[in-house]
């Protein structure tokens, strides 16, 4: 956003929480991670270990329970951030976003990490 002020193109960045997407499917995922897992060497499945899989899919359960499915929330922030005159810089769509995400992008690096 910064490196395009000197050249006249202004940024928004748009931050949206948790929606119900196909990203967050945990069938989907869970599929694709398999898929993923059968082409790698057993040398890097080994350091993964075979416990992976099932637990990054079930915190993408976890992440889809949570999700809103009003995707106009985004859309909406997307639209304004468009065709408004005078555009904010940040937009933060979803309670997630507002309450944990825009908070947490203001805290030193080593602080997000830890939380």
């Amino acid at each position: 956003r910064r490196e395009m002020r000197p050249f006249g193109v202004q940024v928004s960045i748009i931050e949206p929480g948790s929606f119900c997407t196909a990203m967050i499917n945990p069938t989907t995922v869970r599929n694709t991670l398999k898929q993923l897992w059968q082409r790698l060497p057993p040398e890097t499945q080994a350091a993964y270990g075979h416990h992976y899989l099932e637990a990054y899919a079930q915190r993408c359960a976890q992440l889809q329970r949570l999700s809103s499915a009003r995707l106009a929330r985004v859309t909406t922030a997307m639209e304004h951030a468009l065709l408004a005159r005078f555009p904010r810089s940040r937009y933060a769509a979803g309670w997630d976003a507002r309450l944990l995400f825009l908070p947490l992008s203001y805290c030193p690096a080593w602080l997000c990490d830890s939380i």
